[in-house]
């Protein structure tokens, strides 16, 4: 009962009174006595939530005779949780009060089973959070106090569970949440399988998560088996992927992941060419082992389907003529094993100035390894440029790079066009 409605029943209860035993020309002194109770009454009011916060018995006792609001059951219950075991009971009493008067709300019942758990009374516990959930299915927050329920009494699946049906209603949530995974070393299989919602793209963006945070290798190859497995990886991500394999070295691993992801869009890959779209038949990913460029000022780069030497495509290099530039900015990685090989590239230019054409290089991370072949000025059909070389030692990483150097004649800005087809890298 509010403070208000025993205001207005005490109003009641001395106006009849006084009504009855006085005359008319008594009113206005009645009306002043009224006056000066109810002014008192926010005085008591205050001096009774003080008493109360002083005794808590006094408070249990009030309270479960309708005494107070919710609001001060539910203050009490928190300044009495994590007390002595008196304190959590009376905690849990109140609770419980303020249960029975909103049995239909999922805060609530999460508020008691939180009280029952520090009691140590989990079943009841367990009979709270399910009623909330019940009462609360499209309740983030209900979800949320559950799963840390369930992680408290030791049950990750499932309070993995629940953090995905959170995540499913609130997924800019998710760097929480992921957080959360690797930081309690959740098995990542378990948490793909319960604590990622299905049919949404948080499983990759987890993938990417663990990538970004430096997740055991182990870890990350179990999730990227799983994410094939339920058809979720795509070639983006695994472009992502294979770029932290080859920054840790593990190129084999590397290969053998393209060629399961990606492969499907170049048969000849990697067997027998090493350069993974070599014909440019497909848009280049721009990652992985595929073709990465970006264009400097006065260059243009794409993929053009109107020139081709096989297929339907090629790269276009186009200049503007407005500088001596060094060019580097087309790239493609290839794993090699020992052996001895054969690149081969078709080249078709028109109108390339200066004395600095456009050719290739090999090179590895090492600087050991650094392969040039000839390079093409003018206009020119579709010519081939080759180069033969042997490697030994372990299996290394080369990256082949369409280059042009800088002239050091008068007349240096580059202008004009060249075309890129059918790059290979076979082992003969």
């Amino acid at each position: 009962m509010k403070w208000l409605d025993v205001r207005q029943l005490v109003l009641k209860t001395f106006s009849c009174y006084f009504l009855s035993l006085l005359s008319v020309h008594e009113m206005p002194r009645i009306t002043v006595i009224l006056s000066a109770i109810l002014a008192l009454f926010p005085s008591i009011a205050y001096l009774a939530d003080l008493r109360y916060r002083i005794d808590p018995a006094l408070e249990r006792s009030v309270c479960r005779n309708l005494a107070c609001s919710d609001e001060l059951l539910l203050d009490s219950a928190d300044r009495l949780a994590g007390g002595k075991q008196q304190d959590e009971l009376i905690a849990l009493a109140n609770l419980q009060e303020a249960l029975r008067r909103n049995v239909a709300s999922p805060d609530r019942w999460c508020d008691a089973g939180e009280a029952f758990l520090r009691l140590g009374r989990i079943e009841e516990a367990k009979y709270c959070f399910a009623r909330a959930v019940e009462l609360g299915p499209q309740s983030p927050p209900g979800f949320w106090r559950t799963a840390q329920f369930y992680a408290q009494i030791q049950q990750p699946r499932l309070s993995e569970e629940y953090l995905g049906k959170m995540l499913a209603l609130v997924p800019k949530y998710k760097e929480l949440v992921f957080s959360m995974y690797l930081s309690e070393h959740r098995d990542v299989l378990d948490t793909l399988e319960y604590g990622i919602p299905r049919q949404s793209r948080l499983a990759q963006d987890y993938f990417r998560y663990i990538l970004a945070h430096d997740k055991a290798s182990e870890d990350v190859q179990k999730a990227w088996d799983w994410l094939q497995s339920h058809s979720l990886a795509d070639d983006k991500l695994a472009g992502e992927y294979v770029d932290l394999l080859l920054k840790k070295g593990e190129f084999s691993v590397a290969a053998e992941t393209w060629k399961r992801s990606a492969g499907r869009h170049d048969d000849a890959y990697p067997n027998p060419n090493l350069v993974f779209n070599g014909s440019f038949e497909s848009e280049p990913l721009q990652s992985g082992f595929d073709w990465r460029f970006s264009a400097p000022q006065g260059v243009q780069i794409g993929r053009d389907s109107a020139v081709a030497f096989s297929g339907s495509s090629s790269l276009l290099i186009a200049f503007d003529g407005e500088s001596n530039l060094e060019f580097n900015s087309v790239t493609h990685d290839v794993v090699v094993p020992p052996g001895h090989y054969h690149f081969k590239a078709w080249v078709h230019t028109l109108g390339l100035t200066t004395d600095q054409g456009i050719g290739f290089r090999l090179i590895d991370a090492s600087g050991r390894v650094n392969l040039q072949t000839t390079r093409l000025t003018g206009t020119h059909d579709w010519t081939p440029i080759d180069l033969d070389f042997t490697l030994s030692g372990l299996v290394r990483l080369l990256r082949i790079e369409v280059v042009r150097q800088s002239s050091w004649k008068f007349d240096n800005k580059i202008a004009g066009k060249a075309w890129i087809d059918s790059v290979s890298l076979v082992k003969s």
